[in-house]
């Protein structure tokens, strides 16, 4: 790829496109909460040509509190607005990552001009982010729980062992996240903008998953009676990847998932 590529944030997903050899930077080099002005610190991104946008607060019990509110709404929503604007001003390609928490319909696959559901603080801002995005020149992703082949606590396979029940009543997308480097990567070379969802062919339930990771099936829960034990709107949903599909093909849930969990 000729174009030269800068991923902001090196948290779970930024160190995956890390470990794809794109460069990637962290709070030490680009720190949105250091109290300076985000402004200020546009012209380091002057030599690149395409910005990646992995910086986000995704724990949902951390954006449930009313008191990281205002801080969860400029990072997921309004920052990358301060991105996009730039990337425009700069003639650079902007991508966004988003979710695709967004979705709630659990009667049919989801595609990209399905209604959404913003639900919880979390969702409102990432909601948020997206509409502060250029649909017409910027890409923007919609993962789907994220699993990979490292060791993390944002991982979906490693938090699999910590869980007291699992749901089995309702199907999921899940998304390696080699597979978001992947479909930035393609969907890049092709030019594309535009809302993408980006997810494994296939779907399956949270305790499928887990026992293909070998891990017992202590108990089986309804995803309503685990927003009910939780108190929190934990979404399940699939979603419709054949517009992906069209320039990047992701393997298939199950292959995915055991390969990443014989890596651990």
């Amino acid at each position: 790829m000729s174009n030269k590529i800068l991923v902001l944030g090196r948290g779970y997903l930024g160190k995956e496109f890390e470990r794809h050899g794109i460069e990637t930077w962290g709070r030490d080099k680009f720190d949105i909460d250091g109290g300076g002005s985000v402004e200020d610190q546009l012209d380091l991104l002057d030599e690149y040509d395409v910005i990646v946008n992995c910086i986000g607060k995704s724990n949902t019990r951390w954006c449930e509190n009313p008191d990281n509110f205002d801080e969860a709404l400029f990072i997921n929503g309004f920052f990358p607005g301060i991105l996009s604007d730039y990337c425009e001003d700069t003639d650079k390609k902007f991508v966004q990552i988003s979710t695709g928490c967004l979705y709630d319909d659990t009667t049919k696959p989801n595609t990209e001009d399905s209604f959404l559901s913003a639900h919880c603080n979390y969702t409102i801002t990432k909601w948020i982010g997206e509409n502060e995005c250029n649909p017409e020149r910027d890409l923007i992703l919609r993962p789907r729980l994220y699993f990979s082949d490292i060791q993390d606590r944002n991982n979906l396979i490693c938090k699999l062992p910590k869980f007291q029940s699992f749901t089995g009543d309702k199907l999921d997308s899940l998304t390696s996240t080699s597979t978001i480097v992947g479909a930035t990567k393609a969907l890049l070379e092709a030019d594309q903008y535009g809302i993408f969802n980006v997810a494994q062919q296939g779907s399956a339930t949270i305790a499928k998953v887990a026992s293909w990771c070998g891990i017992s099936m202590v108990d089986t829960i309804t995803a309503s009676a685990l927003r009910e034990r939780e108190g929190l709107y934990l979404v399940n949903n699939v979603m419709d990847i054949s517009k992906l599909l069209r320039y990047y093909k992701p393997s298939d849930i199950e292959t995915a998932v055991r390969l990443s969990y014989a890596e651990l």
